[in-house]
């Protein structure tokens, strides 16, 4: 083989491995959501605000999710966008064990791995949070508690989403310690609905004839809470007759609201969660954020610009709750 050829071939191979590096570093982040079921219409409304943030990075997004809350087809599909090498993954876990083990091979295969909207117990450095647990449970309490008068007495009940869900447990806590404070008032039962509207319904029916002295229920649990709203009305004891508050999103939500079955709902913004979620799972694969307590990165411009910090307890959190009322829920488009 000549010189002239070697050199050649040297300088194509080179050229080529430029090449190709260019077009790596050229990729555009892209995140893959893992959602807890692509029927909850609370994802829509994260996903359309990662979608924002995308549009304002050149980046890409999308969600994945079984139809049906399950954690181990949370587990597949982890593993499947893993051996894709997305970017980063930001995983809103049906079940805070079982999807870390996926989650840590993910990031053995330089996948950077964030949670969302609930959060596991390892496999992420931080939990991109809506608000805290501790006031997001509270603030249900509250509604509840003043829907049942001034004098609050009797008995209430959960409906919730699954026994496995994190978020749904830590805000049950802070409920239960927010009743406490009323002396009249019993907790009875808590009940699941595992994200199926049907099963809340039926739940809430079977909670009404086993308690009918029942004066009140707790649903944090979307698509549950309308659900839960809709079996009341249908043995009669809705409009009041029971209270109700929750958490869901006011598009399928708000029509019991204004006939009076939901005394009191609310959520956080989700759109704004699902943005802050995409900007700081791109800071953690762009080595701006370690994802270390302290840290913290700046969105300049955009929908929700500000600075946005990990606290001490691994949590970023993006505001706070926020009641849906017949004055502002069209305000809401979600």
């Amino acid at each position: 083989m000549s010189k002239k050829f070697t050199r050649l071939l040297t300088a194509s191979a080179l050229f080529c491995a430029a090449g190709v590096s260019g077009a790596l570093a050229a990729s555009p982040f892209e995140l893959g959501m893992v959602i807890k079921s692509t029927t909850n219409p609370y994802y829509n409304a994260t996903l359309a605000g990662a979608k924002i943030a995308a549009e304002e990075t050149g980046g890409k997004v999308a969600n994945y999710g079984p139809t049906e809350s399950s954690a181990k087809a949370q587990v597949d599909i982890i593993n499947s966008l893993a051996e894709r090498r997305v970017s980063a993954i930001a995983v809103a876990p049906s079940d805070p064990d079982a999807v870390v083990p996926a989650m840590e091979r993910a990031q053995k295969l330089g996948v950077k791995v964030v949670t969302f909207d609930a959060d596991a117990s390892g496999g992420r450095p931080f939990f991109v949070n809506q608000a805290t647990s501790d006031s997001i449970g509270r603030f249900g309490g509250q509604l509840l508690i003043r829907e049942m008068g001034a004098d609050p007495k009797g008995e209430v009940a959960v409906v919730s989403a699954q026994p496995t869900a994190a978020n749904q447990n830590l805000w049950i806590e802070a409920f239960k310690d927010e009743i406490k404070k009323y002396p009249g008032v019993k907790l009875v039962d808590t009940v699941y609905g595992y994200d199926n509207e049907q099963k809340a319904f039926d739940a809430t029916v079977a909670l009404t004839t086993k308690y009918p002295n029942l004066v009140g229920i707790f649903a944090p649990t979307c698509p549950g809470l309308p659900a839960v709203a809709r079996a009341l009305e249908s043995v009669d004891k809705g409009h009041g007759k029971i209270k109700l508050s929750g958490n869901c999103v006011p598009s399928i939500t708000s029509k019991y609201m204004l006939d009076g079955t939901i005394g009191g709902f609310y959520l956080w913004d989700p759109s704004k969660l699902g943005y802050v979620t995409y900007y700081a799972a791109m800071a953690l694969a762009d080595g701006k954020i370690t994802g270390k307590p302290g840290d913290s990165f700046t969105i300049e411009k955009g929908k929700w610009p500000g600075t946005y910090t990990i606290g001490q307890n691994g949590q970023i959190i993006t505001g706070q709750p926020v009641e849906f009322t017949k004055d502002n829920y069209k305000n809401f488009n979600f």
